[in-house]
């Protein structure tokens, strides 16, 4: 598998690595296609997909914590507990139920990104002290909802 840190120069963490920006512009611009012979452009272009997808999954939370846990093994779609699927149903119908009656979707938006934030945190811990790797995962997968959930609260089309 490829380290997307060590593409970008940087170490290893749950946190955005410093210096992302500034690592992701100077290769940028040593690895960009136009900057090379005709002859090394095929490869360039390769080099600068690798070099974005590495400067994507750095730059988000989720992503970024997603591939460390596959970097230490924990890889696949992990199981989701029962209790958490009844939630997000329960979640969907209070949606519905306030768009269909005009009322605050907000609110909900807002208990929605405090679960969230306080997932994030949970796999920050975990990641961090060398916890249930295996929990982490599905903590992740539970983020990816909550994402979806945001994105369709405020109107904008997934990402993930």
């Amino acid at each position: 598998m490829l380290d997307k840190f060590a593409l970008l120069g940087v170490p290893q963490g749950f946190d955005e690595p410093e210096g992302l920006d500034e690592k992701f512009r100077e290769l940028s611009r040593k690895l960009h296609p136009d900057r090379v012979p005709a002859a090394q452009r095929l490869r360039a272009v390769e080099q600068m997909t690798s070099l974005n997808d590495a400067y994507k999954t750095l730059k988000d939370p989720v992503r970024r914590a997603e591939h460390l846990l596959a970097l230490r093994g924990v890889q696949g779609e992990p199981k989701m507990s029962p209790e958490f699927l009844e939630e997000t149903l329960d979640d969907r119908e209070r949606l519905e139920q306030a768009k269909t009656s005009g009322g605050s979707v907000e609110e909900l938006a807002r208990g929605v990104r405090e679960k969230r934030d306080q997932t994030l945190a949970a796999v920050r811990e975990l990641v961090q002290r060398g916890g249930d790797l295996a929990q982490a995962a599905e903590l992740l997968a539970r983020m990816r909802y909550y994402a979806r959930y945001l994105d369709e609260v405020e109107g904008r089309s997934a990402e993930i």
